[in-house]
């Protein structure tokens, strides 16, 4: 095959573009955001075909070529972005729910305040994904998961469990141009306990003896399909619980052990805040955990010893949260 009809890794990309209408494809020549992704192993595409292994058809062979029936169609999409931008954050964040950017110039105000009783109408994507020779869209995109992960060695990255509502091939000429937002050192974040308190974005007392960490959770948002005429899902719902895990490894100092150790030991919540700024661009993740795991002595960097934690989401009913994230971020509008 020459190599000019084959699609390349070079050439790969995911670019997103937000939806007036869950499921209706916008206009894909203009606007839009390329998502700095790896390129590969994206779209799964979920079709299920029925070929009718359990009839009898007096052959030995009861798979008859001219039969086999579609039952359905659920695709998913798993998206990891292996360097996290401040202006790409909002972009994932806003599949879990919706937020209002504040403010007329940088750094624009994204304020992902998850709310525990009401809807939190979460904003679907058509993705379009290309390896330079054929194009496939994705449309009525919504996250099921992100997790957001940062270390000491690199940059602050993020990954997507989506659902869509169907993949279909696409021909249009699509017209993004290359974000270059600034990306998030790993470094620059700081952690931050709040004793029982939900944090704010300006409370807590930092422990700088944070290694890595990692957030995962879902908003509970699940696809909801019927009898409807269609292969496909009619709409979604907000109807599993919201829940969340963050780990996070950290020197075993003697701060560490009174606020894990203990806290586990006694089934106590902790209020923590991770925050991270590069002096004009802002992040803060606020949530309440109970440490559910912790294990001291769990291993040794740097010649010292480390403790791995590993906390649940739960709520707060003093503020009625759970999880509340803010990013000041370059993004003026979603794409």
């Amino acid at each position: 095959m020459p190599a000019a009809s084959a699609g390349n890794v070079l050439f790969s990309k995911v670019v997103a573009f937000k939806e007036a209408t869950p499921g209706t494809i916008p206009t894909l020549t203009s606007g839009g955001r390329k998502l700095l992704v790896s390129p590969t192993g994206v779209i799964s595409n979920g079709t299920t075909i029925e070929l009718g292994a359990e009839r009898s058809v007096a052959l030995r062979n009861p798979l008859i070529g001219t039969t086999g029936t579609i039952v359905s169609v659920e695709p998913t999409l798993s998206l990891t972005v292996p360097a996290l931008s401040v202006g790409e954050f909002p972009i994932w964040l806003s599949m879990l729910g919706t937020a209002t950017p504040a403010g007329t110039a940088t750094p624009y105000i994204w304020d992902y305040d998850w709310s525990m009783t009401a809807s939190n109408n979460p904003k679907s994507y058509t993705l379009i994904a290309t390896d330079g020779v054929q194009a496939y869209s994705a449309d009525y995109c919504l996250a099921e998961s992100l997790t957001i992960a940062a270390d000491r060695s690199g940059l602050t990255n993020l990954s997507a469990s989506l659902f869509s509502q169907e993949i279909t091939k696409n021909s249009a000429t699509l017209a993004e141009t290359t974000p270059t937002s600034p990306f998030m050192s790993g470094r620059l974040w700081t952690a931050y306990q709040s004793g029982t308190v939900f944090p704010g974005t300006a409370s807590g007392t930092a422990y700088n003896y944070l290694l890595d960490f990692s957030l995962e959770f879902n908003a509970g948002l699940m696809r909801q399909a019927y009898l409807a005429g269609t292969t496909t899902f009619s709409t979604h719902a907000e109807s599993a619980p919201f829940t969340g895990t963050l780990t996070m490894t950290v020197s075993s100092t003697a701060s560490a052990v009174s606020v894990w150790y203990d806290a586990y030991q006694a089934a106590t919540p902790v209020g923590v805040r991770l925050a991270w700024t590069n002096g004009t661009h802002t992040a803060n993740i606020m949530t309440m955990i109970v440490p559910t795991e912790v294990q001291q002595m769990a291993g040794a960097e740097d010649g010292l010893t480390t403790m791995a934690v590993t906390g649940t989401l739960v709520y707060d009913p003093t503020s009625a949260k759970s999880l509340r994230i803010i990013v000041g971020s370059d993004l003026a509008v979603l794409p």
